[in-house]
């Protein structure tokens, strides 16, 4: 309840702030809800929607994958994690926006563009989170490994990547996160169509409470994915309880 009553408050401050102080075209939380229907049936929402979430599932997806399988050899081959850990690490700790222009200049003005930075965003925290999962592997578990003939696949792909999924989904949560901020950003700075361009446009031509309309999509989609990722957290590790 009282999340709730904060969030009311908030709204209606708000409100009346933006009433009384500020020009008509700013947004407000009534004008957002006016806002709504005429935006989500329109078929340009539809598309930038598709577009956008569309290559941000898509660039996660590949990312996640590429990310599991260097992941697992960083974590369990020790020459492969003194040859990428360093790389991979620095580009994780840095924010992919300043890779975007870059990108951009690479790839094209183009959507190639939007889904590349989308594959690196995810690829990074999911390669990281993997490698230190795999690495943390309780020594008992190896010793029956061994006691039971396991070769050096059953260990990877029957200890270590089980072992790791918490860690595995806590990498594919951030790359959503990292993924969606990049994925906007890419659209903004290289003019591809989707949600990032049409906040951009509709801001652009005074049209807030529309603009925000996109944000507010934009933000249900990432509450979504977590409430997803927390989900299969619980589905995939049932033991694990951090």
């Amino acid at each position: 309840m009282a999340p709730i009553v904060a969030g009311a408050f908030l709204l209606g401050i708000w409100e009346l702030y933006v009433r009384t102080r500020l020009p008509d075209f700013v947004a407000t939380p009534s004008g957002i809800i006016m806002a709504i229907p005429s935006t989500v049936t329109s078929a340009s929402f539809w598309s930038d929607a598709l577009a956008s979430l569309g290559s941000i599932v898509e660039g996660v997806a590949f990312g996640t994958v590429a990310g599991i399988l260097i992941g697992v050899a960083m974590g369990r081959v020790r020459e492969v994690n003194w040859f990428l850990s360093t790389y991979i690490r620095a580009l994780y700790a840095l924010p992919l926006i300043a890779l975007v222009p870059i990108v951009i200049l690479w790839v094209g003005y183009q959507p190639a563009a939007r889904l590349t930075i989308v594959v690196i965003s995810a690829f990074l925290p999911v390669a990281v989170t993997t490698a230190d999962g795999t690495r943390a592997i309780p020594k008992e578990y190896l010793d029956v490994g061994r006691m039971f003939g396991a070769k050096a696949h059953h260990v990877w792909f029957g200890i270590a990547l089980p072992t790791a999924l918490p860690h595995i989904v806590a990498g594919i949560e951030l790359g959503f996160a990292r993924g969606i901020t990049n994925a906007i950003a890419v659209e903004v700075l290289a003019s591809i169509q989707g949600m990032g361009m049409s906040v951009f446009e509709k801001s652009a031509q005074l049209n807030e409470n529309a603009s925000l309309v996109y944000v507010l999509a934009l933000a249900i989609f990432a509450v979504g994915i977590r409430s997803l990722m927390i989900r299969a957290r619980h589905w995939l590790a049932p033991w694990y309880s951090g």
